[in-house]
């Protein structure tokens, strides 16, 4: 078979073609609502009372295996 003439050419092309068309008509999802409330999540994990009492938890952990250390 030549080149010009092989079948596989033109599934390939109308596949392509398709995927193409298919992907046009596709519309693009609206995550903004999604993204605004991942924001406020993300914003209301990074307040003062937040790192407060992590810090305090982190504290609490490094008590505990120093007495842990030395009992």
């Amino acid at each position: 078979m030549s080149e010009a003439n092989d079948p596989r050419d033109a599934d390939a092309c109308a596949l392509s073609q398709a995927l193409r068309e298919q992907e046009q008509q596709a519309p693009a999802p609206d995550v903004s609502d999604a993204l605004q409330q991942r924001l406020k999540a993300e914003t209301r994990d990074s307040g003062v009372l937040y790192v407060v009492v992590q810090v305090l938890l982190f504290g609490a952990l490094l008590a505990a295996a120093a007495w842990y250390f030395w009992h």
